[in-house]
């Protein structure tokens, strides 16, 4: 799967499962408001048939015609509570709405319905109307309070037989804590689900993108590698065609000048399995140096001299040495192709003049040695990766700097087997600075 497409993918996952929470939220919320409803039904219900039972006992200590509730009460062809509504409304006492309030918030508190403000409404049923009202303020019509406004209210509770009025409750400002604590258990358990989800997403597309990345590097390995071989194998194959002439084998100054190209061709080799096999080794901890006393301003002068008479650049060495003369005690070749590395990288990576500096001092903790030059520099971002194998950086988008992004892994190792450290100093465009660090040991001289 292409990288566009599988962030495609990854984001369009990421997209629907944030809209299946906000569903899942928008149903707890209606859930949650349904319930509320009900239960306001239920207490208006309730308080409604308790402020009718209030007034008519009232009724009956004013009134002496008793007969007269009987003759209503055997009457069975509409709902007793309504008759006695209407009953009670033609004999002058009337539901009062201030005293259902005072019973419906007796009810809420009863039933610990917490709440912070409440009115009710006598309305008619057909047109809507608010006849009357205990909210004094807006006039029973609820301002717009944004997005849980007017959200609870009841169902209208007829109070005439005809059913032309009745009585509803509208609540607003509800204390959300249940409807709150359900949105967070619920979080609770979905939103680690879908950060692991959201987690699983991106390290797959992750790996992904590292094989993808590793692929392209053993390609691009395999080209530097063959490309790198080849021009070698191929001198050496020349070499040997022209041993075969004798005219070239009569002349000893031409044969001992191509068996000499010859030689430094196998000497690169070499070095270039010599490299590959100790980055194998040091992540096997399977490298061991050899060590031993070691002239290091002297093999520091002799890649001076190869490097001034192999490269097709024009290149300035300004050296270093404190003290003049530097013995120190370390394996040969891992520390000289270290060295010769940074120096290839300092002329491969830089323009047509190549100015290196090498300062190389001994102290009492080790030798420091560091490899200054005015090249290309390397970006903060390529920083925290060019120590890693088969990494060129910016070095690929450059045709003329060939080579397989082995190279610094290759001082890393030598470094660590030798329990030292290299660190990169450098600004993209003003040059790097490579300082290798080698500590002493027992036996260092």
């Amino acid at each position: 799967m292409k990288r566009g497409k599988r962030r495609i993918l990854t984001y369009s996952t990421i997209i629907v499962i944030l809209l299946l929470w906000l569903i899942m939220v928008k149903s707890l919320t209606a859930f949650f408001f349904m319930q509320q409803n009900s239960e306001v039904d239920r207490f208006l219900t309730t308080s409604v048939n308790r402020e009718l039972i209030i007034r008519s006992q009232i009724a009956f200590t004013s009134l002496s015609a008793n007969t007269e509730f009987a003759a209503f009460e055997n009457n069975n062809d509409t709902d007793p509570e309504l008759m006695q509504q209407e009953f009670l409304m033609g004999k002058g006492f009337p539901l009062l709405l201030v005293v259902l309030d005072s019973v419906f918030s007796d009810e809420l508190t009863k039933n610990n319905f917490n709440l912070y403000s409440h009115i009710i409404n006598r309305i008619n049923i057909e047109t809507g109307e608010i006849i009357e009202t205990t909210d004094t303020i807006h006039s029973g019509i609820l301002p717009n309070q944004g997005y849980f406004s007017s959200k609870v209210k009841s169902r209208v509770i007829p109070i005439r037989t005809n059913e032309s009025e009745g009585v509803q409750v509208l609540m607003y400002e509800t204390d959300f804590n249940i409807f709150i604590v359900m949105i967070i258990v619920f979080s609770v358990i979905f939103f680690p689900l879908f950060i692991f989800l959201i987690y699983s997403i991106f390290s797959l597309q992750r790996s992904f993108a590292k094989e993808k990345q590793f692929r392209q590097m053993q390609i691009d390995f395999s080209n530097a590698l063959t490309h790198d071989m080849r021009s070698p194998l191929g001198t050496i194959a020349q070499v040997n065609d022209l041993m075969h002439n004798e005219k070239l084998l009569a002349n000893a100054d031409k044969r001992n000048h191509f068996l000499a190209i010859s030689q430094q061709q196998v000497e690169n080799l070499q070095a270039l399995t010599d490299r590959i096999l100790t980055i194998a080794r040091s992540e096997e901890s399977k490298l061991v140096p050899i060590r031993e006393s070691l002239d290091i301003t002297a093999i520091i002068n002799q890649l001076i001299d190869k490097f001034t008479i192999q490269s097709k650049k024009e290149v300035h060495f300004n050296t270093r040495f404190v003290p003049e003369k530097i013995h120190f005690t370390a394996d040969r070749t891992m520390l000289t192709n270290a060295i010769s590395n940074l120096i290839d990288n300092a002329i491969k990576y830089s323009g047509e003049s190549v100015k290196i500096d090498i300062d190389c001092r001994l102290s009492d903790a080790g030798l420091n040695v560091s490899v200054k030059d005015n090249g290309y520099g390397i970006s903060k971002k390529n920083r925290k990766k060019i120590f890693a194998k088969f990494e060129r950086g910016a070095a690929v988008m450059r045709k003329e700097a060939k080579g397989f992004g082995l190279g610094l892994a290759y001082v890393k190792s030598i470094t660590q087997v030798h329990g030292g450290t290299v660190n990169l100093y450098s600004k993209e465009g003003e040059g790097a600075i490579f300082d290798l660090f080698f500590p002493k040991n027992k036996t260092t001289l």
